[in-house]
Formats: structure tokens, C-alpha cells, sequence
């Protein structure tokens, strides 16, 4: 795109704000290069990518990405045969530990399985294990080779700490005697040109044999290698040759496998980088609560709450950037410092963040056209070096812009045909404008001239815009005005900092009356714009005042569903222990009897105390129907008037006072075939009425779980066959009974059918606050057929 126009939109500000939010320098180098596309496919790919990674970073947090730098120059010396230093190849080692870390970054993410544009980096990328893994071992800093690097660097070291320890010792004997305390500086042991020695006074330098290595600034000390240590120090230089051969040898070797991974490990980096550089389009986008925007390539702008992006989001006031239908140029209006330059600034700057991937601060749902290219003539131009005045400045930028500027691309003026004499000023702008119009380039542009306010107004495709200004305070309000011509405000702003009414009067004599009129039609437009927009704001208020007590009253009624549940799960408790405490009891009581019996070898009719024990049971299932019969009592069935019912539904048919489920509807005829038990009949709408609560008089078809059963049930109900309501009952005592058996994995099976059955069974189960989880079958469990159910 037109680089000019980049620099003057600030485009390069947002890369630098981009690249502060990634980690690598690879990352850093992908954000300040960035461009804006003019490609659907490349700008829609860039857009996926920045979304899925908003998307993961919700999910998981921030990618663990670490600064790295350099890897391709260590590869490159690698590859041409240079041995790497330690701090290379642990530069090497971060980079595959990255690849590791990323790897289980996209592993543990529980939506991967939506990713398509992320999904090739994360899978291209390889750890490189055993290679990291060698280097990790063998370095252990920049400077520093671990000892067991190898055997033989092993062996060396340990041969070195014997020779220091025994050139030590030798040492130690001589600064430690008492025949030497005269002849010694300091009692101590040092090194010079690596080589142990011992501080002497330079006037007693004989009185030590020994080879002098070196000697202190002032010259009173000389430090003497003593010759009972020559030899030890002369193998210890050896050793620490042989040392560094070894250390050499190991860099040598680790340096031909980081060469031959060559390949995987640039891909990594590649990969690591391209990563980076997405994730931190996505926290830019998370840290702005900035959205995407939809391209549409036959479209055209449609900001809605738009902000410039370089400016303090608390501050920044949004506006609406739309472009009607059939609308092409716009030509903004208004005072100076009101918003207009901002408002050209906006719409080119979001433009080029959109085309480059980016998200931006407008609001959801806001949609954009394709632009091939952006042209924009911002600011003063005026140039002493280049003998231009403002307006040869801006004329310069504006030949070039229509020699280039065709349909599908984007052009932005500001104070177009400013510069010069009004009259001609304007007359050249219309021409402009006109110009581009025929070609069908999208263009806005501002102005103080009327003569284009009118203009805008009678040419078709062609709007005006206008930004506020609020009288009373002598401030703009910035906010963006479309379809109303906006006034320059001289007067109203003159007369309120103290200027004369006679003068301002005076002042309005000069100008013509269709002026005037046309000054004074746009202040009534503006009144009742504003009547409008306050009438629409309060609407809108009560709206959400509205939504907020529906939210609540739903709340309200989910609070009483749970309520319910409580209530009826501890009543099924209730009842469950009250049922076997009786059969606890009858049996105790039987047990008494028989002891009594074989203790007393009484003659105890056991016809009778068979009929006793049946007769406690008698009164144990008594109870258990009649803790039921007050449980029904709270699901009295309530008949409302139907708001819109469907097939399914289950409905009270008044005139014959049965429950019945809607099979069919004729809206024609307005009648439903309705099924009572075996019977379908047709029904007049007028006499159905939907039920919110019920209980049932018929007997499920389920088989009846006895209170005896309780602690062994069967956890498969089947209610094939039954009503909806019957359905709906039974499956409401089958969990009641399998909360209080603690049987928590139940089967219900109701068949595919049409449906009816599965929908009563899901909806109750959806409501109720024993159930953990629900889903259907297996194919090979009876599929969409049958419904398995966890209880909390």
C-alpha cells in the first residue's frame, strides 16, 4: 500500500505497540514489519488466526513462551563447520525446551480440536528430546562444562583437583613455617600466568629457590615459583591442556548434531516466531478489548462505536462510521478541533489494522469493505525547502492520488480545497469529489465550505456528516453525526466569549438570506435530531430496565424449581426411612415372637403370626402410599390458556376434563389430534389449555418398586407406551427411588418414536437438581432410544 499514507495515518505506531507484546526477537521483527494485505483469503487467514489465538489464550492463559535470539546465525555457523561456544548451543538447548513447553501448551488444550489456523504451527513443531537433552546435560553454563560430560573429561578433572591438592599441601608448608615468616610478604598462596607461587620481599628473593614469575607495581614483592613445586605445576598445565582438547572434542561433537538437525530445529524456530508474533496480535487485541471485524469484499464501512486506537480508551469518545447503502463519498463538516481529522485518522488507521489481521476498538457486529489501496492527505504540508505553500502541498498529494486512486480503494482528505480562495477552493473540491464518485472510490473527506454542505446534499451517493459542538460550553462533543451537514458555529462561539451583539449582528447582514435560511434549517434539523435521539435513549433504557426483570423473574422461577427438588428429595428420604424403620421393626417384632416361641415351646398358631407379619407389612405399605398421596398433593395439575402450542405438548381437553398429548395441528381448521390413552381424537384448540403442574391417575407401566426393593432396584426404567404425563411421573419416582436406593448410573428407554417421550424425559431431567449429567446411548446401548443418567 501507499507507504506515505502509512506514515501520515500513524500506522507505524500500532506496529510498535504490536511488537511490545511479543517475546522473541524473531516475533519482534515479524510485528514491525508487518503490512497491510489487499488480499480476501490472505486478510481472512490473518483474521482466523488472531481469533483462534484470542480464543486459546482465554482458554489456557498465555502461550509459555522465552525470549531467544541469534538461533539462525548459530545454525548457519553450525552448518559451515564453525564449533559452537557452550552459551550457543544452550541458546540451541532454550529454543528446543520452547518447542517442548508449546507442545504441551497445545496438548492440554481442551478445544483444540476448532483449531485450523494455529493447528499446522503446533504440530510442525519437534523437541528435538534427546539432542536438548544431551546439551542440557553436558553444559551447564555459558562458561561451564559439567564434569561428566564425558569419561574422559572425568578423569582429567579428577587428576587436576590430586595435582592442585598436592601443589597445595607444598605450599602450605612453606607460607605456614615459622623459617620463612620473615622472608614472605603475605602468608598466602596466588597465581601468576597460571601457575601457583608465594609472595616474597624482594630483598630476601635469593633465600627461596625458585623461578620469578612476576613482581608487584612498587617492586617489593616478587612472586617465586618455588622449585619443589616446577614439576607439578608443569603436569598440571598439562592436564589443563588436555582439558581444554577435551572440552573442544565434546563442543566439536555436540556442534555436528545441532548440523544435523539443522533443518527441524530452523523450522522450530520459524514456527516458535510465527506463533509469537500471532499470540501477541491476540493480547494486544485481549488487553484493548479490541473485536474482529467482518470483511465484506462488495461491502463498505460500517464502524459501529469506533475509536481511534492511539488515543486514552477512557478518554477517546466512540462514534459510528456507516456508510448507507449506495452512499460512496462523505463529506464531514464541522468547527476546528472538533473530531473531523480524528474521525479521517480513524476510519484509514482501523482500515489498515483490519487488513493486517489486527482486531480493533469498535463494537461487534461492526463490517468492513476490501480495499486494494489507501490514500490519505492529512495535515499541513507546507514545505520552505520545497517552495510549498499548504496548498500546492496538498495539491501535489492529490494529483497523485487521482492519477492512481481507482474503485475498490480508499481516499481521505482533509480540508479538501483549503489553501486558497474560497470560491475556487470549493469549486475545485466539487470537481474532485465528483471525479471519484464516477469512479466509485469510497472517499472521505472534510471542509468548512458550504457550497460542498449543498453539494453533498443534492448529488445522489453523496452524504454529509457533521461533528458536534456543544454552544453552552464551547466544547466538542467528537462524536460523528452521518446525514446531517454540520455548522461552523462562528457566531454562537464569538457572541459567548464577549463579542458585541451589534457587531455579530452586523456580521449577519453580510450574509445572504438563502444563507441564512440554509443556516437556520440546519439548527431545526439538529433540534430534532436530538428529540430523536433522546426519545430512542429512553426507549432503550426501559428496554433493558425491561430484560432486567425478565432475567430476574427467570432467575425467580429456576430458584423455585431447585427449591422443589430440595424439598422433594427430602421427602422421599423422609419417606424411604419412615418405610424401613416400620419393616425394621415388624421383622425385629417377628424374630421376638419366634424365640419366644422355640424358648418356651409354646403352642403359637403360626397361621396367625404369618397373619401378624402380613399385617405389619399391610401397615409398612400403607404408610408408603400415603407419604405418596402427600407428596402428589404439592403436583396438583394447573391449566393455563395456551400461549402457542405444539405437537407434543401435553394439554387438558376441558370438555372431557382428560390429559392428552398433541399429535398433529391443523391451524386451518383450528383444531388438534389429540391422544387420550388408546383414543385420538380431534379437538377444537378453543378447548385446550396447556398444563404447567399435574398428577397421575393412572398407574405407570413401570414396574412398581416396593418399599422391601428399595435397597436392591433395578436401574432401567421403560416407558414405551406411555403418555407423555405418564412418562414424566414415572420418571420422576424412578429417580426419587434411586436417590434413596443410592443407585447413582440409571437407564431410562422410551424409544425413538416420534420423539414425544425423549423430549418429556430430557426437558424433566434438565430441571432437576439430582441429576449430575445425561446423554444418550451408544449405538450398541439403543442409540437416541435410550437416555443414561448420572445422579449427583
Amino acid at each position: 500500500m501507499n507507504t506515505r499514507s502509512l506514515n501520515i495515518l500513524e500506522y507505524p505506531k500500532i506496529l510498535h505497540r504490536l511488537a511490545s507484546f511479543c517475546v522473541t526477537d524473531e516475533g519482534k521483527n515479524k510485528a514491525l514489519t508487518l503490512s497491510p494485505m489487499n488480499q480476501y483469503d490472505d486478510i481472512e487467514k490473518a483474521l482466523d488466526e488472531t481469533e483462534e489465538a484470542v480464543n486459546m489464550s482465554l482458554r489456557n492463559g498465555k502461550p509459555p513462551l522465552v525470549r531467544t535470539s541469534g538461533i539462525e546465525d548459530i545454525l548457519h555457523k553450525a552448518e559451515i563447520g564453525s564449533v559452537l561456544d557452550m552459551g550457543s548451543l544452550l541458546e540451541v538447548a532454550s529454543l528446543l525446551r520452547l518447542s517442548k513447553d508449546l507442545i504441551g501448551y497445545f496438548d492440554q488444550d481442551i478445544g483444540k480440536s476448532e483449531l485450523q489456523r494455529l493447528l499446522p504451527f503446533f504440530e510442525a513443531l519437534d523437541d528435538c528430546h534427546d539432542l536438548e537433552k544431551e546439551i542440557s546435560k553436558k553444559i551447564l553454563g555459558p562458561n561451564e562444562m559439567a564434569d561428566h560430560a564425558s569419561l574422559k573429561l572425568a578423569n582429567l578433572r579428577q587428576e587436576i583437583i590430586e595435582k592442585n591438592n598436592q601443589i597445595s599441601h607444598k605450599l602450605n608448608r612453606i607460607v605456614t613455617s615459622s623459617a620463612y615468616e620473615s622472608i614472605l610478604q603475605d602468608r598466602l598462596v596466588t597465581i601468576r600466568d597460571n601457575r601457583y607461587v608465594i609472595p616474597v620481599k624482594q630483598e630476601y628473593r635469593n633465600r627461596i629457590p625458585g623461578i620469578i614469575l612476576d613482581k608487584s607495581s612498587t617492586g617489593s614483592t616478587v612472586f617465586i615459583e618455588p622449585l619443589s613445586i616446577v614439576n607439578l605445576n608443569n603436569d598440571l598445565k598439562l592436564l589443563r591442556g588436555e582439558e581444554e582438547k577435551e572440552i573442544f572434542k565434546i563442543l566439536e561433537d555436540l556442534t555436528a548434531k545441532v548440523a544435523a538437525y539443522h533443518a527441524v530445529i530452523s523450522r522450530d524456530c520459524n514456527m516458535i516466531s510465527k506463533l509469537d508474533f500471532i499470540f501477541a496480535k491476540a493480547s494486544y487485541a485481549l488487553s484493548n478489548g479490541y473485536v474482529r471485524v467482518k470483511i465484506d469484499p462488495q461491502g463498505s464501512i460500517s464502524f459501529i462505536n469506533a475509536k481511534h486506537p492511539l488515543l486514552d480508551p477512557k478518554k477517546a469518545v466512540a462514534s459510528d462510521i456507516v456508510f448507507r447503502k449506495n452512499i460512496q463519498v462523505i463529506v464531514i463538516t464541522g468547527p476546528n478541533t472538533g473530531g473531523k481529522t480524528v474521525t479521517l485518522k480513524t476510519i484509514g488507521l482501523l482500515t489498515l489494522m483490519i487488513q493486517s489481521g489486527l482486531f480493533v476498538p469498535v463494537r461487534e457486529g461492526s463490517t468492513t469493505g476490501l480495499f486494494k489501496d489507501v490514500f490519505a492527505d492529512i495535515g499541513d504540508e507546507q514545505s520552505i525547502e520545497q517552495s510549498l505553500s499548504t496548498f500546492s502541498a496538498h495539491m501535489h498529494n492529490i494529483v497523485y492520488f487521482m492519477q492512481q486512486a481507482k474503485r475498490g480503494d480508499l481516499v481521505l482528505f482533509d480540508e479538501l480545497g483549503a489553501g486558497t480562495d474560497p470560491t475556487e477552493g470549493a469549486a475545485l473540491a466539487i470537481a474532485i469529489l465528483n471525479e471519484l464518485h464516477r469512479r466509485h472510490v469510497i472517499t472521505v473527506a472534510t471542509t468548512h465550505y458550504s457550497e460542498l454542505k449543498e453539494y453533498a446534499l443534492t448529488t445522489p451517493g453523496i452524504t454529509n456528516a457533521s461533528v458536534e459542538f456543544d454552544v453552552k460550553t464551547l466544547r466538542p462533543t467528537y462524536r460523528l453525526v452521518i446525514g446531517i451537514p454540520g455548522k461552523s458555529n462562528a457566531f454562537e462561539i464569538a457572541n459567548r466569549l464577549g463579542l458585541s451583539d451589534d457587531i455579530i449582528s452586523q456580521a449577519k447582514h453580510y450574509i445572504d438570506s438563502d444563507s441564512s435560511k440554509f443556516s437556520e434549517t440546519l439548527d431545526l434539523i439538529d433540534q430534532k435530531r436530538k428529540e430523536m435521539e433522546a426519545t430512542l435513549a429512553e426507549a432503550q433504557r426501559k428496554e433493558r430496565e425491561a430484560e432486567q426483570k425478565v432475567e430476574a423473574a427467570e432467575k425467580k422461577v429456576n430458584d423455585i424449581y431447585k427449591q422443589r427438588d430440595k424439598i422433594l428429595q427430602e421427602a422421599h428420604q423422609d419417606a424411604a426411612n419412615f418405610v424401613q424403620k416400620t419393616k425394621d421393626e415388624s421383622e425385629e417384632i417377628y424374630h421376638e415372637i419366634r424365640a419366644i416361641q422355640e424358648n418356651t415351646q409354646a403352642s403359637i398358631d403360626n397361621k396367625k403370626l404369618e397373619a401378624l407379619r402380613k399385617e405389619i407389612n399391610h401397615q409398612a405399605q400403607l404408610s408408603q402410599k400415603q407419604i405418596q398421596k402427600d407428596r402428589q398433593k404439592k403436583y396438583k395439575k394447573k391449566a393455563v390458556l395456551p400461549k402457542k402450542i405444539a405437537p407434543g405438548d401435553v394439554v387438558l381437553v376441558e370438555s372431557l376434563n382428560k390429559e392428552g398429548e398433541i399429535l398433529e395441528i391443523n391451524q386451518h381448521e383450528k383444531k388438534a389430534l389429540v391422544q387420550i390413552g388408546p383414543m385420538k381424537i380431534q379437538v377444537k384448540l378453543s378447548q385446550l389449555s396447556q398444563i404447567q403442574h399435574f398428577h397421575i391417575k393412572k398407574k405407570p407401566a413401570a414396574k412398581k418398586i416396593k418399599a422391601s426393593d428399595l435397597h436392591k432396584m433395578n436401574n432401567t426404567l421403560d416407558i414405551r407406551g406411555m403418555t407423555g404425563d405418564e412418562a414424566r411421573y414415572a420418571v420422576e419416582k424412578f429417580l426419587s427411588d434411586a436417590v434413596v436406593s443410592k443407585t447413582n448410573h440409571l437407564v431410562i428407554i422410551h424409544g425413538k418414536g416420534t420423539g414425544v417421550l425423549q423430549k418429556v424425559v430430557r426437558e424433566y431431567l434438565k430441571h432437576s437438581s439430582v441429576v449430575q449429567s445425561f446423554r444418550y446411548g451408544n449405538p450398541s446401548e439403543g442409540g437416541t432410544g435410550a437416555t443414561f443418567v448420572n445422579l449427583a
